[in-house]
C-alpha cells in the first residue's frame, strides 16, 4: 500500500510538473504573439514613414526646380534693367 501511495504522489508530482511547464508554455506563446504583432505594427509605421519622405524628397526636388527657375527669371530681369537703365 505504501508503494502505491508512492507512485501515486509522484504521478501527482509529475502532473504539476507537466501543467507548470505548460503554464510556461502557454505565457511564451502569449508573449511571442504580443512581440509579433508590435512588431507589425511597427513596420506597418515604417513603412508609413518610408511613404511620407519618399513624397517629401519629390516635393523638395519640385521646390527646388522652382526656385531655381525664380533665380534664372530673376536674373533675366536685373540684365533687362540694366540695360534699359544703360540707354
Amino acid at each position: 500500500m505504501d508503494d502505491l501511495e508512492a507512485r501515486v504522489a509522484a504521478l501527482e508530482a509529475s502532473q504539476a510538473d507537466y501543467r507548470a511547464v505548460l503554464a510556461a508554455v502557454n505565457a511564451l506563446g502569449a508573449n511571442q504573439q504580443e512581440l509579433a504583432t508590435n512588431q507589425r505594427t511597427m513596420a506597418d509605421t515604417l513603412r508609413d514613414h518610408g511613404n511620407r519622405l519618399s513624397a517629401l524628397e519629390v516635393s523638395t526636388t519640385d521646390t527646388n526646380a522652382r526656385v531655381r527657375s525664380l533665380e534664372d527669371t530673376t536674373v533675366e530681369i536685373k540684365d533687362l534693367l540694366i540695360r534699359a537703365l544703360e540707354k
